[in-house]
């Protein structure tokens, strides 16, 4: 269930000691302010958080995956990387990025939200209603990258490309709205949604206009990062875990009066 959320103290003290400390820009170079670690040295970082509090890494991973630090890098024009990644790397922006929906999971090709061309005050605009839902950091971004279906029906890009676009805003974009959050298992993970009846322009498109119904393409290059690295980070820090976990409670756990270690079937 959707519900209002105002971080706590607390969160906003972990957010700043993790923005101070440069926990959110592994992935961006150090000319933009990023620490920019090798695959190795990102891995085990979040390997090593997620193994103390996994809500926690999944909060720093994701600035460190699609983010959308790795998408401006590869394809942003140079205004959108000097404006941005600066920001981003020293944490006065936390970003989201919405592709996922109620009837689309995370399929870039499936049934995201759609934009309609049109016109007005001469300029060409996109119209689209938002709903996108499982959004890591919505809750607490102030930067949202955004997956768009777009479609011309009255052919006012006469011919251009059209399809899945990416586009970047700020929280403060007219009508956008990332007010509620999901809480699963009660642990108050910044997740939740996106949502807004909003007017996109073609300059907010990651790497301009000419980047128009390149999204999919974009979002699969970019993808790496957190399905090959920060993901596979996590689940090793889970293995770690219930590692280190198990292999204690066997050690110390006594039956017939002999430790679980001890016992055949147990050591085998």
């Amino acid at each position: 269930k959707d519900s209002k959320v105002y971080p706590s103290s607390n969160t906003q003290l972990i957010l700043r000691d993790l923005s101070d400390n440069g926990f959110f820009s592994f992935l961006i170079p150090k000319k933009y302010g990023g620490t920019q670690l090798s695959v190795r040295e990102m891995s085990d970082v979040l390997t090593r958080i997620s193994s103390n509090n996994v809500s926690l890494g999944v909060t720093v991973m994701v600035p460190n995956s699609l983010g959308p630090s790795e998408l401006l890098i590869k394809y942003g024009t140079e205004e959108q990387k000097n404006t941005y990644l600066p920001k981003l790397a020293k944490g006065s922006l936390i970003p989201c990025f919405g592709l996922t929906g109620p009837n689309n999971g995370s399929d870039a090709l499936g049934s995201i939200d759609t934009g309609i061309v049109k016109k007005k005050n001469n300029k060409l605009i996109i119209e689209v209603n938002l709903n996108k839902r499982y959004i890591t950091l919505a809750p607490i971004a102030n930067l949202v990258g955004l997956a768009i279906n777009i479609t011309d029906p009255d052919n006012l890009l006469e011919g251009r490309k059209i399809g899945p676009t990416v586009f970047l805003l700020e929280k403060n974009h007219p009508n956008l709205s990332l007010d509620t959050h999901h809480n699963p298992l009660d642990i108050g993970f910044p997740n939740g949604t996106i949502k807004g009846n909003i007017e996109l322009s073609l300059d907010q498109i990651i790497g301009g206009e000419e980047k128009l119904g390149e999204g999919w393409k974009m979002l699969m290059e970019c993808l790496a990062a957190g399905r090959g690295i920060c993901l596979p980070a996590t689940a090793n820090a889970s293995s770690k875990v219930c590692t280190y976990g198990i292999y204690n409670y066997i050690k110390h756990r006594r039956q017939f009066n002999i430790p679980l270690i001890k016992m055949e079937g147990v050591s085998n």
